[in-house]
Parts: structure tokens; C-alpha cells; sequence
């Protein structure tokens, strides 16, 4: 079974590209663990003054027992790298919240046999 995947767009356009890289995000979280029920990812432009990304992400997945929730590291400052990717910070960010939340979970299980 997929779990729903929703989307919103705040202060953002919407894009078919990044609807299909979150799509694609969605879908490799969901492979991860196949006990999710739901994932929203959120698109929140950035005021122009900001600098650095022109949007950060927010990752909210729900899978029995918890809810992790994941934002995209902060922009890149002054003199550093501009290659900041925010989908993918925040799918890192998920991805190692829902592996720590399996290792526990895990543990709890054995711990009770």
C-alpha cells in the first residue's frame, strides 16, 4: 500500500519539476519504511533578502508510533558553497530521523521477546 503524499506551496509557484522530485522523495521514504501512512512536504519560498536557497523544505511523515518531522539545513552563508539542495537536506533529515526511529523501535521489540 502507498501512503498519500501531499504537497503545499507557500510563497512558491508551483513547479512540475519539484512536484516530481518530491514525488520521488516520497517514494524512496516510503521504501525505507513500509509502515508509512501519510508524508507532506512543504515548499516555503524565501523573503528575497535571505540570500542562499530560494526555498526550504519541510518534510511531516507518519508512520505507527511516531511522527518525524524535518526541515532542509539553513541556506549556505556568505563565502560558502552554493550548491545547498533543500529537498534533499530535508530528505537526509528524515531519512536519519526514520532510521534512528526503526533502530528503537527495534530494540524495544527484542527487548520484550
Amino acid at each position: 500500500m502507498s501512503a498519500p503524499l501531499t504537497m503545499t506551496f507557500r510563497h512558491l509557484p508551483r513547479s512540475g519539476a519539484l512536484e516530481a522530485s518530491a514525488r520521488d522523495v516520497g517514494d524512496r521514504l516510503q521504501r525505507l519504511n513500509d509502515g508509512m501512512t501519510a508524508c507532506h512536504i512543504v515548499f516555503e519560498g524565501a523573503p528575497e533578502a535571505a540570500g542562499g536557497a530560494p526555498f526550504r523544505v519541510k518534510i511531516h511523515v507518519s508512520v505507527p508510533g511516531a511522527q518525524i518531522h524535518a526541515e532542509s539545513a539553513q541556506p549556505p552563508q556568505e563565502g560558502q558553497a552554493a550548491t545547498h539542495n533543500p529537498l534533499h537536506s530535508a530528505y537526509e533529515n528524515a531519512k536519519r530521523q526514520l532510521a534512528k526511529f526503526k533502530q528503537s523501535y527495534d530494540g524495544q521489540n527484542l527487548a520484550s521477546r
